[in-house]
């Protein structure tokens, strides 16, 4: 089973029989693994105008957060025998961050949606839910926690992620820059300098 929320981007996916690929996503040589855990890979995707990925294989449901100019796009797909390619069709880079739930027993967490000031739910799905999480410079420090694996991406503005376990907090400024909270980890997060939006993919 394979589920696609279309959205505008500069990139075209596509599905053919898993017969045809010869590797598997960490194999492919545009997707750099950024993160390996028991709970989740990350990945980092980038192809210049004109360039597309070998057909490839993912073993797992995997969520993939497409930034560029202006746009930002979402889709998800389920583990299923099927390869995917991804072709840059637009003028500009393509850049994406894909989130693969490492869940294998389909044992789904049913967990509850986080309330929290700015943090609207975007997406659903078994594997994963998806926060669109929009800020300004007065409502300070927001303060929430995940129940499972979550991998938080900025998209627009500047933020400071209040620190954990003793750390430094954390200023992202660059558009597509990421963070990685564990299970259980209540973290704050402001926006810097003027509003801020970031996006948060949380495993089930």
């Amino acid at each position: 089973m394979k589920r696609l929320i279309p959205a505008v981007g500069v990139a075209s996916l596509w599905a053919a029989s898993a017969l045809l690929a010869q590797v598997l996503v960490d194999q492919e040589p545009h997707h750099k693994r950024l993160l390996y855990t028991n709970d989740v890979r990350v990945f980092d995707v980038t192809l210049a105008p004109g360039e597309a990925t070998a057909d490839h294989v993912h073993e797992h449901d995997v969520a993939t957060l497409v930034i560029a100019d202006g746009t930002v796009r979402i889709t998800e797909q389920t583990s299923a025998s099927a390869a995917y390619r991804i072709q840059n069709t637009g003028m500009t880079d393509h850049h994406a961050i894909e989130v693969e739930n490492m869940r294998e027993d389909g044992k789904w967490l049913a967990l509850m949606p986080l309330a929290a000031p700015g943090t609207s739910v975007l997406q659903q799905s078994r594997a994963f839910t998806i926060y669109d999480e929009r800020f300004t410079a007065d409502m300070g420090e927001v303060r929430h926690v995940h129940t499972w694996s979550t991998i938080l991406v900025l998209v627009e503005g500047a933020f400071e992620n209040g620190g954990i376990g003793g750390e430094e907090p954390v200023r992202l400024r660059r558009r597509g820059q990421w963070l990685t909270f564990p299970r259980a980890q209540a973290h704050t997060v402001s926006a810097v300098g003027g509003d801020a939006r970031i996006i948060e993919i949380e495993a089930r």
